[in-house]
């Protein structure tokens, strides 16, 4: 016969003889949602439920917990030492870039300590909020012994329902770099198609009832980027190292430390509404302060971009020089000179610079520096902002030439000497003034936050990729999935906005209108317009004003309506401007209903950019309307909307 002894959060359940298990609850500050530790037969594991009206829904089932150093494992044989108070935390912060500049931190911290067999101890640290839960491994020990983290024996057991997930790329010359295919409404516990690397974060599940997404945050380059194993039976979703063969050998799979150390946080989103996880800052909230005490000159900004409509073109001065003409035209703050400007004809990037300043254009220039592994060798210039000492050469004579960022290209590896890197270059960026952008990038786990600086990252299949039939075939649905997944936990560089034709590339399917629309439905600190001169100039005025005045940077975000591979429709604002977005992930046409009950008090002028009577035409709308209204919206197939709405 077993008894039942309770004790403020504490559960213990009592054998005749022995205790056999013990249990402890922590919930968030609103009583939604609980997270519960459990030590039975010396393993540890957890659950999270969300609470409503006295019901508990299971939203992580019992999943195991415990990590592996070199010298001491924390996976079983473990004893409970003692648990911490609750500690209720409430602080505000601001953000360079983001869906929402002022930010909430607020929820309750309470860790629990364990020893193992030989007396070594961990912690296990615990974070409730509004949004979701997190944990975290923590060694108190301060000795300053080096320790290497071998595993995660952390696991995700979710329930049955569907799931957004993408493969973990094989390694190759240009991965892996999350640019794989995300896979659209599949089984939970479906095994991941490369059976021997596993999933990325984020994951997102869609549990009938509730909504959550797995991810991680908090990685100050004391330890490796993590993903999830192949195989998921019974839902079991398990941590897995970088791969083995990463960085061909330059660096090891496991991570070296020393004591104390905490690991990055597994982070869970969750809600009942798919809004919640769209607009949640989670991952923001569970990252380092800034390191940047005075960010007055990080500007985020819209770009022109030459590469992706004539990749010869970076070499090629008077080229460029049409998009710089082009930034200053529309009134966008930058233009980004890509791989090969070494080589450039006709004059050079120093005399390029000179001629963007007399336009009030900055520059920003691409390096292939992601690492000695890198197996790209024919794209220039290379190496230099990998190695410290060129580093800081190259970014004094940046600085000195007031040149605004750069765009750092194939990292492609989650090892901790990767990891590190990154860390390395915006810690040094920061010093000399340059914001930046990471391609052949990991996915964010919020360094936006530590380094405001860092504006934007890859870790996409964006318009880059329409030189695939494949993905032309299915871009309209994967813009849908990106927008409540991947851009969820950070900046995206999709190089948005395609409205005609590149010779090396498969003509895009989805409309323009749809094009326009990513915009604004992708959030990125740097928003580069990837399309040529030609076609932005012949684009109608009234797109072409819109794209002059769209922002980068919001106040509020809000997902109205939608869901992954079907539709989406998101607002964002800024001061008194509303800007609201709409995809069409469906190759046919969908009426949309658009409360507008969002809206502040007062008038509004609607201006509605949507799909014409031609496959790549528009058509506009002005009209006033208040927050008492409802927009009926038809969008055609693969096709999309933006609409402005400015308070008079």
């Amino acid at each position: 016969m077993r008894s039942i002894l309770k004790s403020g959060g504490l559960v213990l359940l009592l054998s005749a003889a022995t205790l056999s298990a013990a249990e402890w609850n922590l919930a968030n500050r609103e009583k939604t949602l609980n997270f519960k530790l459990t030590l039975d037969a010396s393993v540890l594991s957890y659950q999270v439920s969300a609470l409503s009206n006295g019901a508990e829904t299971v939203v992580v089932e019992s999943s195991p917990l415990g990590i592996v150093r070199r010298d001491e494992a924390f996976t079983n044989g473990l004893a409970f030492v003692s648990a911490g108070k609750p500690k209720k935390f409430d602080t505000s912060y601001s953000m360079v870039i983001g869906k929402q500049r002022n930010l909430r931190d607020r929820g309750v911290e309470q860790s629990f300590a364990f020893k193992n067999a030989n007396g070594a101890k961990v912690e296990i640290v615990v974070r409730a909020y509004a949004d979701g839960v997190a944990f975290a491994y923590r060694f108190p020990d301060d000795s300053g012994k080096e320790i290497t983290i071998a595993a995660d024996a952390s696991g995700f057991k979710i329930p049955a329902g569907d799931a957004w997930m993408l493969p973990y790329d094989p390694v190759g010359v240009w991965a892996p770099a999350y640019e794989g295919e995300w896979q659209n409404k599949i089984p939970v516990g479906t095994a991941a198609p490369h059976d021997k690397r596993g999933w990325c974060f984020p994951a997102l599940f869609n549990l009938r009832d509730h909504w959550v997404m797995l991810t991680e945050a908090g990685m100050d380059g004391s330890c490796f980027a993590s993903h999830l194993q192949p195989k998921a039976e019974g839902g079991l979703y398990q941590m897995r190292l970088p791969e083995t063969e990463e960085t061909y050998g330059v660096a090891p799979q496991a991570a070296t430390t020393k004591l104390p150390w905490q690991s990055p946080w597994r982070v869970i989103i969750t809600g009942k509404k798919l809004a919640t996880i769209v607009e949640s800052s989670l991952v923001y909230h569970l990252s380092a302060p800034s390191k940047i005490t005075d960010t007055s000159w990080i500007k985020p900004g819209r770009v022109s971009w030459s590469w992706w409509s004539d990749m010869g073109s970076p070499g090629d001065y008077e080229k460029l020089k049409s998009f710089v003409d082009l930034s200053a035209e529309l009134g966008w703050e930058y233009s980004l000179v890509d791989c090969g400007w070494p080589d450039m004809k006709g004059g050079n990037v120093w005399q390029l610079n000179d001629y963007a300043k007399s336009k009030g254009v900055g520059l920003i220039l691409w390096y292939n520096s992601g690492g000695k592994h890198s197996q790209v060798m024919d794209s220039g210039p290379r190496d230099l902002m990998d190695d410290p000492v060129r580093r800081e050469a190259e970014m004094a004579k940046l600085e000195k030439a007031g040149i605004k960022g750069i765009k750092v290209d194939f990292m492609q590896s989650d090892k901790q000497y990767v990891i590190r890197l990154y860390q390395d270059i915006l810690r040094d960026a920061a010093r000399h003034h340059l914001f930046v952008d990471f391609h052949g990038s990991t996915m964010p786990r919020g360094w936006s936050r530590t380094f405001p600086n860092l504006l934007s990252m890859e870790a996409i299949a964006g318009a880059e990729q329409y030189w695939s039939t494949n993905f032309a075939a299915n871009a309209h649905t994967l813009d849908t999935i990106y927008v409540c997944t991947r851009n969820v936990v950070g900046p995206m560089d999709y190089t948005p906005v395609i409205f005609g034709n590149a010779k090396e590339r498969v003509p895009h399917q989805t409309t323009n209108p749809h094009e326009l629309a990513t915009a604004v439905v992708f959030e990125s600190g740097l928003l580069h317009f990837a399309d040529s001169v030609t076609n932005y100039l012949a684009a109608p005025d009234y797109v072409k004003r819109f794209m002059s005045r769209v922002p980068v940077v919001w106040d509020e975000t809000k997902l109205l309506a939608g869901e992954p591979g079907e539709f989406v429709v998101i607002a964002r604002r800024l001061g008194n401007e509303w800007f609201v977005a709409g995809l069409n992930g469906e190759a046919v046409p969908r009426i949309i209903k658009l409360p507008l009950e969002f809206l502040g008090r007062g008038k509004y002028q609607a201006e509605l950019i949507c799909d014409g009577n031609e496959p790549r035409g528009f058509s506009e709308k002005s009209f006033k309307v208040s927050q008492h209204e409802t927009i009926d919206l038809e969008i055609a197939g693969r096709g999309g909307f933006v609409l402005f709405l400015p308070r008079k």
